[in-house]
């Protein structure tokens, strides 16, 4: 946090703001106190006590394989888990179904929590790939608990590799950037009307302050204090708030270099569809900005997304939502913060007390300086 508070004390764009509201927030950043220390060698008690939820046995897989279907010989033969993703366990099966040797994946809900995203998410997978876009292909869904564990749906396993993360790219080259114009160009030329997205719609100044307020009150329902930076960065945001674009469009939500594969160059597809909703395609491209940069120019990336037929973002809603884009995900971290003290997982010490102080950074820098 000291980082953060020292670019907002020092940022001229905060010492001349007459908002009293906001010189209110600045008054309390100055006089906080610092967030509780982390304890590594209690931190690595709790995880060594946190037992993983271990993934169902290929004879397992197996004997839902053929309850499903009782008529064909569907067997499994191997299965893992795959790193990554905090809401759901994703697993990969090797297996043979309709008599052809395959590998699948299952993106599933953990036993006992809710799992109303779920078929929504199945549902944008659906459309995407229905439509043609790189993305993997839908096999079918269980909506509800089952003898593998929570609820789940199966894909096939797209071919590929992950590279990079939440940061950025690892060896993206400026063609395979403006190959990702044309793919979110093409995303947001889709048609809109009876989507079922997993998020509510975020692209009216009404929608988005009701964004807003939402997370404010899903912190304050977790009992997780909104310390100064936050809340500086979320009054930024509520007076900042862009208009309504020309075009609403179907939004991927999260789309990192975490959630592509490529193959031989190219995009062989987009992964983990769970916070796709409509919205401003500004969202998008605000946050591919970072990761696009360091590769190519971004004005030649938007030059490309628009002659894809994409339409040019508006100056002041992208850095609406580049600061939104860390915002959003450092209240993640918060709740993750509190997913490792309940349960000792390593992914989510990672993401709370690593990512989440980097997003608060970015946050201040780019509403800020």
């Amino acid at each position: 946090m000291a980082d953060a508070e020292a670019r907002l004390r020092d940022a001229p764009s905060v010492r001349n703001e007459p908002d009293p509201s906001r010189g209110a927030a600045i008054r309390r950043l100055l006089d906080a106190r610092k967030g509780p220390t982390f304890d590594a060698g209690e931190s690595a008690a709790a995880i060594q006590a946190a037992t993983p939820p271990k993934p169902p046995t290929a004879e397992e897989v197996t004997a839902y394989l053929q309850h499903r279907r009782p008529d064909l010989e569907d067997r499994a033969h191997a299965v893992r888990t795959l790193v990554g993703g905090f809401s759901k366990v994703t697993l990969l099966v090797d297996c043979t179904l309709n008599g052809i040797d395959q590998e699948i994946v299952l993106r599933q809900i953990p036993r006992g929590r809710k799992a109303s995203s779920l078929s929504p998410e199945f549902d944008v997978l659906t459309f995407v790939h229905g439509h043609g876009l790189p993305a993997p292909r839908p096999l079918w869904i269980e909506t509800a608990e089952n003898e593998l564990g929570g609820a789940f749906f199966a894909t096939e396993r797209a071919p590929g590799a992950n590279i990079g993360d939440v940061w950025g790219q690892e060896g993206a080259s400026r063609e395979l950037c403006l190959e990702m114009a044309d793919l979110y160009a093409s995303l947001h030329q889709l048609p809109t009307a009876g989507v079922n997205a997993p998020i509510s719609p975020r692209s009216t100044p009404s929608e988005l302050g009701s964004m807003i307020t939402w997370q404010k009150d899903t912190l304050d329902k977790r009992g997780i204090e909104i310390e100064p930076v936050l809340e500086a960065l979320l009054l930024w945001l509520e007076s900042h708030i862009p208009a309504e674009p020309p075009r609403k469009a179907l939004i991927h939500g999260d789309a990192a270099f975490s959630n592509l594969l490529v193959q031989d160059s190219h995009v062989s597809a987009v992964l983990d569809w769970e916070a796709a909703h409509v919205g401003d395609p500004a969202a998008e491209l605000a946050y591919l900005k970072p990761s696009v940069e360091p590769v190519m120019p971004w004005n030649e990336f938007v030059e490309r997304y628009v002659a894809a037929g994409g339409i040019a973002p508006a100056p002041d809603a992208m850095k609406f939502f580049e600061v939104w884009s860390h915002v959003w995900r450092h209240i993640g971290c918060l709740w993750l913060a509190q997913n490792f003290e309940q349960t000792g997982r390593y992914a989510s010490a990672v993401a709370a007390y690593v990512h989440g102080p980097r997003f608060l950074d970015e946050g201040v820098k780019a509403a800020f300086l």
